[in-house]
């Protein structure tokens, strides 16, 4: 997958502009809609505005959202909820990801992908293309969605590593050269009770809330590491490219990223609703 050069990203992202209609809403429907005909996207042209426009709307969704993930996933550090942070730990690195990833004009849907073909600030063009291994397709030899995304994901961002700081080429290599450990471990934890008990059970040997994140067991703390450098790494992007959309309007909050963050997601305490459940039928 080709991506934009940093510079190329902060035209590409410092270029949005908010078009009403079917560019505020879903990116995958946008592309069922409007990208089925045409496969080739040209700056300057009304589609390419309206997929740009769409697609930098879904990266300050996903954005949110995984920084929605990192901050919830602290309320599940205990024994029981070890499992489940984990999966929403990898969910946070799932969004974000795809954040990193829209920023730099590549999108992976199912089955096809959105990637750079013209670099040229004011010049700009994106293509789509089938995922497969025919002549012109994005190729990869994994079959499962998740598996078949963290490939390309991957293979997308090898590009970047060159650019950034060492801590950050690190995490945009695959653990253990393995592209698709994240939903491999994630599949493990999620499904199998035996290992997620397991993983409670380290939890509980190993957790001190004072050398916190490093007395978090094995993998848990892997993927918590993978999670806050790709988030420290994106919103360092984001930041300099000075990046904002209007995508958070929804939730009454108009103001930028950061302050959506901080009022949606730091501030205010979750409700009590323990009384409210049928807690003393499980006690």
């Amino acid at each position: 997958m080709r991506l934009f050069g940093i510079p190329e990203a902060q035209h590409y992202c410092s270029s949005f502009t908010a078009i009403p209609g079917d560019a505020e809403k879903s990116l995958d429907v946008f592309k069922q809609k409007y990208l089925t005909s045409q496969r080739t996207l040209a700056e300057g042209t009304p589609l390419f505005d309206q997929y740009r426009s769409c697609s930098l709307r879904d990266v300050e969704r996903h954005l949110f959202f995984a920084a929605s993930h990192y901050r919830r996933c602290l309320d599940l550090m205990l024994p029981s909820g070890s499992p489940w942070a984990y999966v929403t730990i990898y969910y946070g690195c799932w969004f974000v990801s795809r954040a990193l990833l829209g920023m730099f004009g590549c999108t992976i849907f199912n089955k096809y992908v959105v990637d750079v073909n013209k670099n040229s600030p004011g010049n700009q063009g994106l293509s789509l293309r089938r995922i497969g291994n025919q002549p012109g397709q994005q190729q990869t030899t994994y079959n499962g969605g998740h598996q078949r995304y963290w490939d390309l994901f991957y293979r997308a961002v090898a590009n970047l590593r060159p650019m950034v700081q060492p801590k950050f080429a690190a995490i945009l290599a695959p653990v253990g050269g393995n592209p698709i450990w994240q939903i491999d471990m994630r599949n493990l934890i999620n499904y199998d009770s035996w290992e997620g008990l397991s993983l409670s059970r380290n939890f509980q040997i190993s957790f001190r809330q004072a050398t916190f994140p490093g007395s978090l067991p094995g993998i848990l703390r892997t993927q918590f590491g993978i999670l806050e450098a790709l988030l420290e790494l994106t919103f360092y992007f984001a930041n300099q490219f000075g990046f904002q959309t209007d995508a958070l309007n929804i939730l009454g909050h108009t103001g930028s990223l950061s302050g959506s963050i901080r009022s949606l997601i730091y501030n205010g305490d979750p409700p009590g609703l323990v009384k409210k459940t049928i807690k003393s039928a499980l006690v």
